[in-house]
């Protein structure tokens, strides 16, 4: 009997969820490893992409409690302290623009919708999201990511990123200039 090969590229299993005694979701014991990064050919964390809901009501408990449980998990994951920003997103100031472009990009990788803008990393949010579904989808994939970014890229490659970031800010400079 042959075995059939296993598609790396499937989405990955979920890690079962942890409680604190308080009944709050223990967002920083969650994982005791991480797969492979689906940017470095590991299998992403979902099977298709979740956007930010920009047609959500912000106002509405569903999306309060989402977006201040991706808040605390987010905090609980990798020390950064995201907040509230537009409808859909929420916003993560970061330590650079090469930290949040990279991170950004890894983060879509896993079939999670990001962005970046300069150091602000944007991760989605909606008023239909749930605990054990897109609440953890997006603390999972800014779980993996930053940690991948602190513990597995090289610092030479840190520093070509950041002269990269800084090489578009100069060019951004020199358009707007131009185009006066």
């Amino acid at each position: 009997m042959t075995d059939t090969p296993t598609d790396k590229r499937a989405p990955m299993a979920s890690a079962p969820m942890k409680y604190r005694e308080d009944g709050e979701v223990d967002w920083g014991n969650m994982w005791d490893t991480f797969c492979v990064l689906a940017v470095e050919g590991g299998p992403p964390h979902r099977d298709s992409m979740l956007h930010g809901q920009e047609d959500a009501d912000p106002n509405s408990p569903g999306y309060e409690y989402a977006a201040q449980e991706i808040i605390r998990g987010i905090h609980e994951v990798s020390q950064l302290h995201a907040r509230l920003d537009k409808t859909g997103w929420l916003a993560i100031p970061t330590q650079s623009a090469a930290y949040a472009k990279w991170v950004a990009e890894a983060i879509c990788e896993e079939n999670v919708e990001a962005r970046s803008e300069k150091a602000i990393l944007f991760v989605p949010v909606g008023d239909y999201f749930t605990l054990k579904g897109e609440i953890k989808n997006v603390i999972t994939a800014v779980a993996k990511t930053t940690h991948y970014w602190i513990d597995h890229v090289p610092p030479d490659v840190k520093r070509t990123l950041a002269l990269q970031a800084q090489l578009s800010n100069v060019r951004d400079t020199v358009s707007k200039w131009l185009k006066r």
